[in-house]
C-alpha cells in the first residue's frame, strides 16, 4: 500500500494528539537490519557446530526424490555462515564421508562429526574432524555403536552422545564419551532413561537437559531428562504441549528455544510453526513459558541459530508440502520478535483489562522492557513502536494471546536517538506511551 505524505503527516498528529504531545518535524532515517542471505544449496537433516561468529552446516541431504524424510542419504557439502560480515563462504573441505543426520560439536577450535547415514543408506559410527585453520577433515577413532538422528553436546572438554538409532532402528540409551586427549570413546555406565531419536541436548550448568525426539513404539517423547555425567538422570522434567521431532532450537544463558518440527499437532498437519521456552534456571524444576511467536511457514530438519544481533534464524530444512516435488528450503528465516508470559506465583489473578505499563528502563540505550496486560478470554493484540513521524519503526507482538500478565525486550541498536511511541491496539481499543532513546 502507498502512502502520500499527506497522509503520513495526518496519522502522525492524530498519534501524538492521542497522548497530548506535539510532532517533530525532522527525524533521522530508519535504518533496516540486513537480512541473512540464503543458503547457497538448499537442504535438510545437515549437523551443524559454531565457532565464535561463524556458523558452519554439514552434510545433510539436497535430493528428496519423494522419500520420508527418514530415509534420506547423505551429502559431503560444507558451507559456512559468517554472522559478523553476513556472508556464505563455501569453499570448504567436503566431508570424508557424505552424512546426513550426524550430529556435530565443536571443541577445541575443532569440529567433531559423528555418525549418520551415508549415500548408500549405511548407518555410521565414524567421526570425522574438521580443522578450520587447515581447512582439512581426518577421521578419528569410532564411536561404538552406529548412530543416526543422535544429539552431542561439549562437556568438561570431552563430547557426549546421546540416542540415535541403528540400522535396524533400535534407539540407544547408552550415552557415549569421547576424550580429545587420547581419540578414545568409551560408553558411560549410566544410560538415559528413554532410547531416541532426531532430538536435541542442551548442556546448561552441570547438566545435559535431553529433550524432544521419537521412541521406539511410543511416538514422539514430550518428556525432558535431565543427565549428569557419572551421575546419569537425576530428574525427569515436564511434559511439553506439544511433543515434536526435527526441530530446531538455541540455547540463551539458562533458556532453551524450541521452534518448529514435526509431531502430533491439533490441526493435524504434523508441523509446528511455533516457539517455546523453557527455563533451566532451577536445575530441578524446568519451567515452560508460553512465547507468541508463530513461523511464517513450518520446517523440519532445518538448524537453528542465534545471530549477532540477538534474533533467532532458521536454515534450510522441508515444509509441508516437501513430498510434491519440492526441494529442501534454502531460505534463512528470522524468526518474529516475541514475548514470553510473566509468572507471578505471589499473584496468579488474570487482569481485569488492558493495560499497558511505562517501559523501562526509560530513557534507554538501547533495550528496554515493555509490559502490558491482556485480560479474559484473551485477545488478538499488535505492539508496534513509530517514530515521531508517524512511522512503525518495529511489530513486537502481532497474534491472539491468551490471558495474562506479558513482558517483551525493545531493541532501539539500529535506530537514531529520539522519542518514540509504542502502541498496544485490542480489540477495546488502543493504548499509548512514549519512551526516549538516548545513545
Amino acid at each position: 500500500m502507498v502512502v502520500d505524505r499527506n497522509t503520513k503527516t495526518y496519522f502522525a498528529k492524530v498519534l501524538m494528539t492521542a497522548i497530548g504531545l506535539l510532532v517533530v518535524s525532522q527525524v533521522a532515517a530508519f535504518a533496516q537490519v540486513s537480512d541473512v542471505p540464503d543458503m547457497p544449496h538448499p537442504r535438510v537433516g545437515m549437523c551443524s557446530a559454531r565457532i565464535e561468529n561463524t556458523i558452519y552446516f554439514i552434510g545433510g541431504a539436497q535430493d528428496l526424490r519423494g522419500r520420508n524424510i527418514e530415509n534420506l542419504t547423505g551429502t559431503s557439502t560444507v558451507q559456512a555462515f559468517d554472522f559478523e560480515t553476513n556472508t556464505w563462504e563455501t569453499n570448504i573441505a567436503p566431508l570424508e564421508t557424505p552424512r546426513v543426520f550426524a550430529c556435530a560439536v565443536a571443541l577445541d577450535d575443532s569440529i567433531y562429526v559423528m555418525g549418520g547415514v551415508d549415500s548408500l543408506g549405511n548407518v555410521l559410527n565414524s567421526v570425522e574432524v574438521y580443522s578450520p585453520s587447515s581447512n582439512t577433515w581426518h577421521y578419528t577413532a569410532s564411536m561404538k555403536f552406529a548412530r543416526k538422528g543422535a544429539a552431542a553436546t561439549a562437556y568438561d572438554g570431552h563430547i557426549l552422545v546421546f540416542g540415535g538409532g541403528d540400522s535396524e532402528n533400535v534407539l540407544h540409551k547408552e550415552v557415549e564419551e569421547y576424550n580429545p586427549e587420547n581419540s578414545a570413546w568409551r560408553i558411560l555406565p549410566e544410560p538415559t532413561l528413554f532410547g531416541r531419536a532426531f532430538h536435541h541436548v542442551a548442556k546448561v550448568g552441570n547438566s545435559v537437559y535431553i529433550f524432544g525426539g521419537v521412541g521406539a513404539t511410543i511416538g514422539p517423547i514430550g518428556i525432558i531428562e535431565r543427565y549428569v555425567p557419572l551421575v546419569g538422570v537425576v530428574s525427569v522434567g515436564l511434559t511439553w504441549r506439544n511433543t515434536r521431532a526435527f526441530f530446531g532450537y538455541v540455547v540463551e544463558e539458562d533458556s532453551v528455544f524450541v521452534i518448529s518440527g514435526y509431531g502430533a499437532t491439533n490441526n493435524g498437519s504434523g508441523y509446528f510453526q511455533d516457539v517455546e521456552m523453557f527455563n533451566f534456571q532451577n536445575p530441578d524444576s524446568v519451567v515452560e513459558k508460553p512465547t507468541t511467536a508463530f513461523i511464517d511457514s513450518p520446517r523440519r530438519g532445518f538448524v537453528a541459530a542465534l545471530g549477532k544481533d540477538g534474533a533467532i534464524y532458521l536454515f534450510g530444512g522441508v515444509s509441508p508440502n516437501y513430498k510434491n516435488g519440492q526441494v529442501a528450503v534454502a531460505s534463512v528465516y528470522q524468526v518474529p520478535q516475541f514475548v514470553t508470559a510473566v509468572v507471578n506465583n505471589e499473584s496468579p489473578s488474570v487482569p481485569a483489562g488492558f493495560s499497558l505499563d511505562q517501559n523501562y528502563p526509560n530513557p534507554f540505550n538501547p533495550t528496554t522492557t515493555i509490559h502490558f496486560d491482556v485480560p479474559s478470554p484473551g485477545s488478538k493484540v499488535s505492539l508496534d513502536v513509530y517514530n515521531m513521524l508517524g512511522q512503525k519503526v518495529k511489530n513486537l507482538v502481532d497474534g491472539f494471546m491468551h490471558a495474562g500478565s506479558y513482558s517483551t525486550v525493545f531493541n532501539g541498536a539500529n535506530l537514531p536517538s529520539g522519542a518514540y511511541i509504542y502502541r498496544l491496539e485490542t480489540e477495546k481499543g488502543s493504548l499509548y506511551r512514549k519512551m526516549v532513546l538516548i545513545k
